[in-house]
């Protein structure tokens, strides 16, 4: 349920791309320093866009640097070391860990019970540092897994689910700077984006779910093959996607954005609108590659 929150690179400039990657070497960093380097293994872009927007609206000009990487120690990098690294890096743990054990369940696949034994541990460590947000996951996780149990045809219902936990990620930031005003813009923005992930994860996973029989909202009603049903869902899906975005993007330009403002523009103005466009379609490739090259 992860990765599709990202920029349009050929969009960006080069100062904003080494910005992105700097953010998402800032995020990798921060979960081995306070987790495990094995942790890292759950880095995903949508974290490392939280980490750019609650820095971006912080006053404090985030630390840059340059590091050598785990992957390639020969080459340092530029890191961007930001105060609120620890907090994404927290959420990325505890939503990567929802991710390895919610595969565990449905596939019942070794390799996903042997993930979610080795990451339990970490996650323990994450919501002991979050207690009040890892409340929530756990009570927003259980709901979207009974009606998952059920079977649930009502896709405002799954992703209210996400939505309200996301939702809850963003507003339940532990910064000054995050005020009553910035809040509830926050909320709003969190609610909006976390409906767009789960209806967009939906669109994009119709074939593998039905190949491996596990949970789509989509899957649940009557068809008489997958590309059909694709085409069937195309214009409510892209409805939902559509919508959802206009409500992120509105929230969004509520926030006191301080700097890399042309960086997160283009994520939401484009990035995740391309995105909509080629999950539609059903190309499900990322307008991001290689951040980490």
């Amino acid at each position: 349920m992860f990765g599709y929150v990202q920029p349009l690179k050929p969009e960006l400039k080069v100062k904003e791309y080494e910005a992105f990657k700097g953010y998402y070497c800032g995020l990798c960093k921060a979960i081995g320093e306070n987790y495990t380097h094995g942790a890292r293994f759950m880095l995903n872009y949508d974290c490392a866009v939280l980490l750019l927007l609650l820095s971006s609206m912080n006053d404090a000009v985030p630390k840059v640097t340059r590091e050598a990487c785990i992957a390639n120690p020969f080459k340092k990098k530029i890191i961007v070391r930001s105060a609120q690294a620890e907090y994404a890096a927290a959420i990325n743990v505890l939503l990567g860990y929802a991710k390895i054990d919610d595969t565990a369940l449905d596939e019942k696949k070794l390799y996903a019970r042997i993930l979610s034994l080795l990451y339990r541990r970490v996650s323990r460590k994450a919501s002991k540092s979050h207690e009040e947000l890892a409340a929530q996951f756990a009570g927003r996780l259980a709901g979207l897994h009974v009606l998952e149990k059920q079977s649930c045809k009502d896709i405002d219902a799954v992703s209210n689910e996400f939505a309200e936990l996301l939702a809850a990620v963003f507003a339940g930031a532990p910064f000054d700077f995050v005020d009553e005003t910035a809040k509830r813009a926050l909320w709003h923005f969190g609610y909006n984006l976390g409906r767009w992930i789960y209806i967009a994860d939906a669109v994009s996973d119709i074939e593998k779910d039905h190949k491996k029989k596990n949970y789509n909202v989509y899957l649940q009603r009557d068809f008489k093959d997958v590309a059909a049903l694709r085409e069937t869902i195309k214009e409510e899906a892209a409805f939902n996607l559509n919508m959802s975005l206009a409500q992120a993007v509105k929230a969004y330009e509520l926030l006191d954005i301080k700097r890399d403002k042309p960086l997160l523009d283009n994520i939401m103005y484009l990035g995740l609108a391309k995105k909509t466009e080629d999950l539609l379609k059903g190309d499900t490739d990322g307008s991001v590659q290689s951040i980490g090259g």
